[in-house]
């Protein structure tokens, strides 16, 4: 109660702040920014004026507006385009076409260029500027690289932010949020790299109309298209291909984008599948991915305009095992797809007014097909001349089906109102509507008896109110002040809170401060089953025993740059207190995955992360040079779980470091390299044997909870790309790209297996345990081909 009473009444004094500075003189300027030749939006430009004091950003509709007190020289600037100046000296409306830069006039930037802002905007020309992955351009490596942003296990698409959970991190697209986020079993995410317009990325200062995870918020905006001229890319890699078209349907008003990605590793199996299930092969492994991205936009007028929305991905892959001969088929197939469809709006409403409006549907679904069969094999030989053969006949046969989803239907609104030339103000609330289907599981058989478990579907409403105010402090300091009441219903289930967001900054034009303070409340929660290549992973509601996840965060950040902006650097620290965080509780080998979840997840525990981080940037003539380190710690506590003590977190790393570099040789070639090192995570380390009986078999014990750290890991990342330029609006671009370099061999896991001994003669006399060590891609040489064309 404290702290909401202090939000308040920075509020009220802000809005008496306010009114005094209503009634001063001032100049209106609203407009939309777009890209000269296509008129697509362009998002977070910046807007200065003489003085270099920051009076405005475009919105990611293009949208800004501001105002001033006396005539100015407005600036607008971003990377990659020429910069604009406009003299204003009453109200007026600007429609802004910044031009691209030509290949003779692009500066080089990397991944720590847009550092200005401490929660930075990642852009496509970023993503092009690291090196790729299998071909493949990745968001989730890129932000991984930020300062304070921990990536997981390499086989994994997930993020651990500021000593947070991979579940703890929200994800939008166009506005509808998204459940999961990997493709090739986490080692790429979902995020097509060619329908990207900008992301937007928060690891503290949250916004107010975002709400519901603890530690990250990562807003994906789709590009509208062309609404000029017709214009394509295609593009051909390792492991995936991409086509993107884009243009107007009706020219300057209706514009469409259409993205498509699929793998096509399955062409090298081709017939493997079918020779396993006739036994005639050992093993199988089957894998394809495909995702689609479509956008509609139109606009009514400069003040109104309309988008819809479509994302659809799957993931499918399948293993088939052959025992010696043939008397066994064991089989996994995992089916993973989300889908979403969103409809938003925006409208300018006056001079000093702006609505944003959004209906959004998502959907996350998994199906997973595992089990075996025994076969009795005979051999016939009918001709003594003939090698025997063999008849196979099914004699028994287990296969498990589970299945589940979550499904969201959301509403939502915003009105950002522009009070004076030193005030903003934002306000807005937001509904939605879960469904839940953790789980169902059948057990087919060949005989007659069979099991089928169904856990109940469930039902939840979330919903959220927020506001806040935004004011211009004299000597260049800024105050922004407000917070969201959020609700949760599920059954019998009641939760709410507020959530209180204040910040204060001081920004001069070539440095930045900034402290900030953010509650936030976690509805959903996430179980995880690890084993196999990537974790099992589903989503469920707060309930009468498993409570709402909450943090406090503390954080405080300077950036610096020089008067040239050929050096900057940024400095920052935090700490986060989490209560009532929950994990789920499984039992290896129970093909029950996620039956009884409400009895087997744990909840009331406490988490607590501190660190520092550390981010700076070097332009060299040809050279932009980066690096980002982070030192951290991350400690959980539950009461049942290691006696009730402290243990570190999974991804407890203490050190992570990464360098990258981008050299332009020409105007039409460059070279990315990165380096990237991080502190091992963490692991149950075993702390001894029982020794075999005549009772027991032998086992190993352990002795606390991720007790033990896998060795640290670095790898470096070369990529080599060359332009063929066919015409201003035509190339061909050929990258050549190598994933770990140096072919080192990082521990993906660590585990306990058991080794027979054996005397001189290679006899077995006993057998001991040991620990081994797994790890994957060694080495990854790639190709990627890319063609624009208009």
């Amino acid at each position: 109660m404290v702290r909401i009473f202090f939000v308040v009444l920075v509020c009220i004094l802000a809005i008496g702040y306010l009114n005094q500075e209503a009634c001063a003189q001032q100049r209106l300027i609203k407009g939309i920014v777009t890209e000269a030749g296509s008129e697509e939006p362009l998002a977070s430009v910046t807007i200065i004026d003489s003085s270099g004091r920051l009076v405005g950003t475009s919105n990611r509709y293009g949208y800004f507006n501001f105002a001033i007190e006396r005539s100015t020289l407005a600036y607008f600037s971003m990377v990659g385009y020429e910069r604009q100046g406009i003299f204003i000296n009453r109200d007026t409306t600007l429609s802004i076409a910044m031009k691209p830069q030509t290949l003779q006039q692009v500066e080089v930037r990397g991944v720590s260029q847009q550092m200005s802002n401490l929660n930075p905007t990642i852009t496509r020309a970023m993503l092009n500027n690291l090196p790729s992955i299998g071909g493949e351009r990745d968001l989730l490596k890129a932000i991984s690289l930020f300062s304070g942003v921990l990536p997981g296990s390499e086989l994994s698409s997930g993020i651990n932010v500021r000593g947070g959970a991979n579940d703890q991190n929200l994800f939008y697209l166009d506005g509808a949020p998204i459940y999961s986020t990997g493709h090739l079993f986490g080692f790429l995410s979902l995020f097509n790299p060619d329908a990207i317009q900008k992301v937007d990325f928060y690891k503290s200062n949250f916004p107010v109309e975002f709400g519901g995870r603890l530690s990250s918020i990562t807003d994906v905006t789709f590009r509208e298209g062309n609404k000029a001229k017709w214009e394509g890319e295609a593009e051909a890699g390792v492991i995936s291909s991409k086509l993107v078209l884009e243009g107007p349907l009706i020219t300057n008003k209706t514009s469409v984008l259409l993205a498509a990605r699929s793998a096509y590793l399955n062409l090298f199996n081709l017939g493997k599948r079918q020779a396993v299930l006739n036994h005639t092969a050992d093993n199988y492994f089957g894998y394809n991915f495909y995702d689609l991205n479509f956008k509609l936009n139109h606009v009514f007028n400069p003040n109104n305009k309309i988008f819809l929305s479509f994302y659809q991905g799957q993931d499918d892959y399948e293993t088939l095992q052959n025992s010696a001969i043939g008397a066994n088929l064991d089989q996994n197939r995992r089916f993973l797809a989300n889908k979403l469809l969103s409809l938003r709006s925006f409208h300018v409403l006056g001079k000093k007014l702006f609505l944003q409006t959004g209906l959004h549907t998502t959907r996350y679904a998994y199906r997973y097909r595992e089990g075996g069969s025994q076969f009795d094999v005979e051999y016939i030989q009918p001709n003594r001349s003939l090698e025997p053969e063999k008849v196979y006949t099914k004699m028994n046969e287990n296969i498990n089906n589970t299945s589940g989803d979550i499904q969201d239907l959301s509403g939502n609104l915003l009105v950002e109102w522009l009070i004076s030339p030193k005030a903003k103000a934002k306000f807005g609330a937001e509904i939605i509507r879960h469904r839940y289907q953790p789980l169902s599981f059948q057990l087919n058989t060949l005989s007659d008896s069979s099991l089928r478990l169904d856990e109940p579907r469930s039902f939840a409403v979330e919903g959220g109110y927020f506001g806040d105010v935004s004011v211009d402090l004299p000597a260049n300091w800024k105050l922004n002040a407000g917070g969201r009441y959020s609700s949760f219903h599920s059954g019998a289930s009641r939760y709410g809170g507020f959530e209180p967001r204040v910040s204060l900054d001081y920004r001069a034009s070539d440095s930045h401060l900034q402290v900030s303070a953010a509650r936030m409340i976690q509805y959903n929660h996430a179980l995880i089953k690890s084993g196999g290549l990537v974790d099992k992973t589903m989503w469920v509601p707060s309930t009468d025993r498993i409570l709402p996840q909450t943090s406090w965060q503390y954080s405080a950040g300077w950036w610096q740059a020089n008067s040239s902006n050929k050096f900057t650097y940024h400095l920052g620290a935090y700490f986060k207190q989490m209560e009532n965080l929950s994990t789920y509780q499984h039992y290896i080998g129970d093909p029950y995955v996620y039956y009884n979840w409400k009895d087997n997840t744990l909840s009331g525990g406490k988490g607590v992360s501190y660190g520092v981080e550390l981010s700076a940037n070097k332009n060299l003539r040809r050279w932009d040079l980066g690096l980002n380190y982070t030192l951290s710690w991350s400690k959980r506590k539950f009461t049942e779980l290691n006696d009730g003590e402290w243990f570190n977190f999974l991804y407890d790393r203490r050190h992570s470091f990464n360098a990258n570099g981008l050299y332009k040789i020409n105007k039409t070639t460059k070279l990315s390299i990165l380096w990237v090192y991080y502190s091992g995570q963490r692991y149950n380390a075993p702390a001894g044997r029982i020794q075999d009986n005549h009772l027991v078999p032998g086992y190993v014990v352990y002795d606390g909870i991720n007790n033990g750290k896998i060795p640290d890991y670095h790898r470096m990342d070369v990529s080599l790309s060359k332009k063929f330029l066919f015409s201003d609006s035509r190339f061909l671009e050929i990258g050549i790209n190598i994933y770990n370099l140096y072919y080192h061999r990082n521990t993906y896991k660590l585990y306990v297996d058991r080794e027979t001994i054996t005397d001189a003669e290679q006899k077995p006399i006993g057998s001991r345990y040991i620990v081994k060590s797994a790890s994957v891609f060694p080495i990854l040489p790639s190709l990627n081909i890319r063609y624009k064309f208009k």
